[in-house]
C-alpha cells in the first residue's frame, strides 16, 4: 500500500477521532431528541392523512404501521429513524453524564433501540383491525409493556437526578403518562368488535407527553452535566495558567 494512502488513512482517522471527542459532539447527540420528536410527529401526521377513513382519535398510533396498514412502509421506516436518533440520545446521555443515574438513562435508552425499537413496528408489528391476530401480537404487546416500565424507569431515575423544578416536572409526566396510557389500553380493549372511542386521543396524550419529557430531559442533562463539566474544566485550566505567588 503506498505510504501516502496510509498516511491519508492515518489523517482521518484522527479528525473523526478528534470530532468524536469534542464535548460539541456530546451536544450534538444530546439533541437529536429534538428531531426523533418531529420526526414521529411528521410520521404520525402524515400517515394517518394518508390512511384513508383513519381516524385520530379513536385508532392507535401503531395502527398505521400495523400489517395490514397501507402506509405501514411509511411509518415503520420513520418509526426506525426516530428509534435511531434515540439512540443517539442515549449515546449522548452516556457521555455527558456525571450521575449514576443519569448514566442509567442512558443505558435504557440505548437498551430500548436493542430490545425494543428495532422489533416492536418491524417483525412483530401488530395486525389490522380486519386481519386475524397472531404470535406477532402477543409479541407486540410484550414489547410495548417492555418499553413502558423502560420509560417510567427513566422518568425515576430523572427525578432521583435533579431536585427542584425536574424532579416535579419528571414525576408529574410519569403520573399523566400512566393515566392516558392506560386509558388508551381501556379503550382499546374493544378492538375485536372495532369499537374504540377515544383509543387514539388518549395514546396520543401519552405519547406526546413523553416526547416533551425527553426534550426537556435533553435540556437539562446537556446544561447539568455537560455544560456544568466543561465550565469546572476551563476553570481548572484558568487556575492552571494562573502565575503562582512569589
Amino acid at each position: 500500500m503506498p505510504m501516502s494512502t496510509v498516511q491519508s488513512a492515518d489523517s482521518c482517522g484522527e479528525v473523526v477521532s478528534g470530532w468524536w471527542h469534542k464535548p460539541r459532539t456530546t451536544k450534538l447527540l444530546l439533541f437529536a431528541a429534538i428531531p426523533a420528536v418531529v420526526v414521529y410527529g411528521i410520521g404520525d401526521v402524515l400517515s394517518g392523512l394518508l390512511y384513508d377513513g383513519y381516524s385520530f382519535k379513536d385508532q392507535a398510533i401503531i395502527e398505521l404501521s400495523a400489517f395490514g396498514s397501507p402506509v405501514r412502509p411509511l411509518m415503520a421506516t420513520l418509526i426506525l429513524i426516530h428509534g435511531a436518533l434515540l439512540l443517539a440520545f442515549g449515546i449522548g446521555i452516556l457521555r455527558a453524564a456525571r450521575r449514576r443515574s443519569v448514566r442509567w438513562i442512558g443505558w435504557l435508552l440505548v437498551a430500548n433501540f436493542f430490545v425494543v425499537g428495532l422489533w416492536t413496528h418491524t417483525i412483530w408489528a401488530m395486525s389490522s383491525r380486519d386481519l386475524e391476530t397472531g404470535f406477532n401480537d402477543t409479541m407486540h404487546i410484550t414489547l410495548t409493556t417492555v418499553f413502558s416500565l423502560l420509560i417510567v424507569a427513566m422518568m425515576v431515575l430523572a427525578a432521583v437526578a435533579y431536585r427542584g423544578w425536574v424532579r416535579i416536572y419528571s414525576l408529574a409526566t410519569l403520573l399523566a403518562v400512566s393515566v392516558f396510557g392506560m386509558a388508551s389500553v381501556l379503550a382499546m380493549r374493544g378492538l375485536e368488535q372495532n369499537d374504540t372511542p377515544w383509543g387514539g386521543g388518549f395514546e396520543r396524550i401519552n405519547a406526546y407527553v413523553y416526547f416533551a419529557w425527553l426534550v426537556v430531559l435533553a435540556i437539562t442533562v446537556t446544561r447539568h452535566e455537560l455544560d456544568t463539566a466543561q465550565a469546572s474544566s476551563e476553570r481548572g485550566e484558568a487556575q492552571d495558567e494562573a502565575p503562582l505567588a512569589a
